[in-house]
């Protein structure tokens, strides 16, 4: 709500609303209370909510081979995908629609269906486990299933919650493959490499058949799952807009080796920019062509780029709000969105960045920071953890702090355009200096609380007026700073001993944790002092 913010992407967890996966089973009320009341924190500060439905949780429950085989299952007298987990993918999403639909508009079926299948069955993604890690099979078999899945939960929506007048999709991930070379053996297999990721989860429900890209199937072969007639009348046009999640690019060239996609091609990332993250090397016109592909492949749809980050290595908040190589990052990359979108005539509508803030990253942990916040995680022990248990984020004191990027998408966001990071008009972070005010209490009619931020811009102090609660024993309340940060302990006044609170540019206020808002008076801290001074020396005088 500080940083202005109008959108917000989240997931929902299957297993923690639906713990062993099966409606069954029985349902996480205090889960489906948690989600409730986020939608509507989110709601009344004037944000929209997008609601992913799968972000790779699939419920243990789901995947205890043989009896159960969460995406991997397959007909046992065929071999073939059976979408045995498909109704209860199905039994869950009626649930969060029946929930949460009256205020959710916009809804994701899966997030990267590539990464927790291809990836997920050898290459270090979760679940990866055996017997799963065959990747001559599993893939196809996973990802033949989710496309089942989608399907059912499309039509679903559509047919029983059509009242909601809502809109449903799914999100497809790529980087884009530029060719090494003219050579058309590499221009061959850069399109292969783009098509056998992007097309496979893309061609059945954007393309004219409802099936997988002609080039795909005869190179798979038999390895590729077949639909029915009337799962492909289902699949296609089963989404109201192309999800798209997008983050780097590379060179390809053609290889004689086939590779776990078999697109015969040969990935390399020469001259590139890379980020914190071994797989991601950054390119504004890869970006740009990438959406063209999809345009023209696809006649022209509604895209929502609904991810796209860069991630750097920081050891502390001083190291981190410092992160002008993803503000570029992100300059970049939107500027290039921007002539596809002017120039290209690409249709797209919207873009999220990946993330709010710092995060777990998966198999990388919190090593990997993507945020556009940084995140104190207050490392420690955690008795719990099943590796590492000296150095695991601990709850309580985590402190989080704008990154420069935070703030220049937020002056995007706000502006509604783009912003040139090198010039004027963008103006950083705001320094733990702004909080050196006199702020008012709304809430507390004429109660005026002082803040007072020392030299090292660090700690400081804050102090009521006699109408303020607490304040007429002569109560201090002790604070710490950064950036627009402020931590503050009011046990001294009988309140929270950690609340934290944010600074708004936009209203020149202090938004705090527990919903309560300080404006700012016009009143510089020390200001006070300085006029009571003058004005007893006049009363002296005059007497």
């Amino acid at each position: 709500k500080s940083m202005g913010l109008k959108h917000y992407r989240f997931s929902i967890a299957w297993p923690r609303v639906v713990p062993t996966g099966k409606i069954a089973d029985g349902v996480n009320q205090n889960a489906l209370k948690w989600y409730d009341n986020f939608i509507n924190a989110l709601i009344d500060a004037g944000i929209k909510p997008y609601v992913t439905l799968y972000h790779w949780d699939l419920p243990q429950a789901l995947l205890s081979p043989p009896e159960e085989e969460g995406w991997y299952s397959t007909d046992k007298a065929t071999g073939q995908p059976d979408g045995k987990v498909v109704q209860h993918f199905v039994d869950y999403a009626d649930l969060c629609f029946k929930t949460f639909g009256d205020r959710v508009k916009t809804w994701v079926t899966f997030n990267e269906a590539w990464t927790f299948t291809f990836l997920a069955s050898g290459f270090g993604k979760a679940p990866g486990v055996e017997p799963y890690m065959n990747m001559k099979i599993h893939p196809w078999i996973a990802g033949h299933n989710v496309l089942l899945a989608h399907a059912e939960v499309v039509d679903l929506y559509r047919t029983k919650y059509s009242d909601q007048n809502g809109e449903i999709g799914i999100t497809n991930n790529c980087d884009w493959r530029e060719p090494k070379t003219d050579d058309p053996k590499d221009v061959a297999a850069a399109e292969r490499a783009v098509l056998f990721q992007l097309g496979w989860f893309s061609d059945p429900i954007f393309g004219s058949e409802g099936d997988y890209p002609p080039e795909m199937k005869h190179v798979y072969g038999e390895y590729l799952p077949s639909f029915t007639a009337e799962q492909k009348e289902k699949l296609k046009g089963s989404s109201d807009f192309y999800g798209f999640n997008h983050y780097g690019t590379g060179w390809a060239a053609h290889s004689e080796e086939p590779g776990a996609d078999r697109s015969y091609a040969n990935i390399t990332e020469d001259g590139f920019p890379k980020a914190q993250s071994k797989w991601l090397f950054g390119s504004g016109w890869g970006f740009r062509k990438i959406l063209n592909w999809i345009s023209r492949r696809y006649n022209s749809p509604k895209i929502y780029v609904t991810e796209g980050g860069w991630s750097l290595e920081a050891q502390t908040a001083k190291d981190g709000v410092d992160d002008l190589p993803r503000v570029q990052y992100y300059a970049n990359y939107t500027s290039a969105m921007l002539d596809a979108i002017n120039e290209d005539k690409v249709d797209v509508r919207a873009y999220f960045a990946w993330s709010l803030m710092d995060n777990y990253e998966w198999e990388r942990g919190y090593i990997e920071r993507f945020g556009a916040t940084f995140v104190d995680f207050a490392f420690g022990k955690d008795e719990f953890a099943p590796a590492d248990a000296e150095n695991q984020p601990t709850s309580g004191t985590q402190t989080r702090q704008r990154k420069m990027s935070g703030c220049w998408l937020e002056a995007v966001w706000t502006g509604n355009a783009l912003v040139d990071y090198q010039s004027g008009d963008f103006e950083g972070c705001v320094d733990s200096a702004v909080f050196n005010q006199v702020l008012s209490d709304p809430n507390r009619g004429d109660c005026l609380w002082t803040v007072a931020v020392d030299d090292t811009g660090k700690h400081g102090t804050i102090t009521g007026n006699t109408t303020c609660p607490g304040s007429g024993n002569g109560s201090v309340i002790t604070a710490r700073f950064g950036g627009g940060t402020v931590v503050a302990d009011f046990s001294a006044v009988g309140g929270d001993s950690r609340l934290v609170g944010y600074w708004n540019r936009a209203s020149s206020s202090i938004e705090w944790g527990d919903g309560s808002t300080w404006k700012a008076s016009g009143i510089r801290a020390g200001m006070r002092a300085s006029v009571a001074l003058a004005c007893l020396a006049v009363f002296l005088l005059l007497m």
